[in-house]
């Protein structure tokens, strides 16, 4: 809203409607406010712990768990990078993990796409069979495909290999196919039509419209893989156990520190250079998440 003055033109600000609450209503909103606030520090106050232990020597966390550091010392922070598992060392593991968590969700989102948008969008027979056969895969646990999937990968000779992994990422299927097919189930052909008359092709109306206008839904989808197999610990342990990554090297640092090898102030700082990355990431990428990966919501 707008009002002219001698002046020149101003702007007035939409008066805000107090909202009147009931004294029941104040009191339930203060209970969950209490509730919610104990939640997030249980879930705050194990990563303190840790920060603060990193500053400790192995004798003084020993002799004081709960208590601050007598003496500040960063030399957990310094030994941490050289821990190693299985011959690959923290620096290593961080950069396998950063390759694998591109890699894979880079591939993953392209085939998902693909397939996808075939499915959604062109009326070929069997494509409703094909998408109720990728709700059932769902349903299938991953152990029930683990000794096929092991004796497939030596019988290709894929196991224990950085390509072997990333075939693995190849498949069509999976939670992003299913968001994916909502939003191009539900854009509208007429832009595919459009293209068409001016005489793009297939692949042009793929690559350079559809994918384009599900940017927003794919960059969501992909924050959710790199996030996922930034965790992920049993695939590489059961198809690449060399390819040494955080989370399965952490693992074996936990087993290392049962007989003393490593310290726990050490096994913290390394704790805490996994779980901060992601932590972050989906703190600076949670609004575009939420907006974005809507089943059946078209966005673009």
């Amino acid at each position: 809203m707008s009002k002219q003055s001698n002046g020149g033109t101003y702007y007035l600000k939409p008066r805000k409607e107090k909202i009147y609450r009931g004294k029941a209503e104040k009191i339930f909103i203060g209970i969950a406010f209490a509730v919610f606030m104990l939640y997030a520090i249980s879930m705050i106050a194990p990563f303190v712990w840790c920060f603060i232990n990193t500053f400790k020597t192995r004798k003084e966390f020993v002799n004081n768990i709960w208590g601050l550091p007598q003496v500040v010392t960063f030399r957990n922070w310094e030994k941490c990078f050289a821990l190693e598992y299985n011959g690959v060392n923290v620096l290593g593991m961080i950069g396998n993990s950063l390759f694998f968590s591109f890699a894979c969700t880079i591939i993953s989102t392209f085939f998902s796409s693909c397939t996808a948008y075939a499915i959604s969008k062109y009326d070929f027979p069997g494509h409703k069979f094909l998408y109720i056969f990728a709700l059932m895969l769902m349903f299938i646990p991953a152990v029930g495909a683990m000794a096929a999937t092991y004796k497939l990968y030596n019988d290709l000779r894929i196991y224990d290999t950085y390509i072997g992994i990333l075939i693995g990422s190849c498949s069509g299927f999976g939670t992003g196919f299913i968001y994916l097919y909502a939003f191009f189930k539900n854009l509208p052909w007429s832009y595919a039509e459009a293209a068409q008359i001016d005489g793009a092709g297939h692949y042009t109306v793929f690559l350079k419209i559809m994918m384009p206008m599900a940017m927003p839904s794919l960059s969501a989808i992909m924050i959710l893989n790199i996030l996922g197999i930034w965790n992920e610990y049993f695939t590489f342990y059961m198809y690449a156990p060399s390819k040494v990554t955080l989370a399965l090297g952490l693992n074996g640092l936990v087993e290392a520190n049962k007989y003393g090898k490593v310290s726990y102030p050490e096994l913290f700082a390394v704790m805490l250079f996994s779980v901060v990355p992601a932590v972050l990431l989906y703190t600076f990428a949670q609004k575009l998440i939420v907006n974005n990966v809507n089943i059946g919501g078209l966005k673009g």
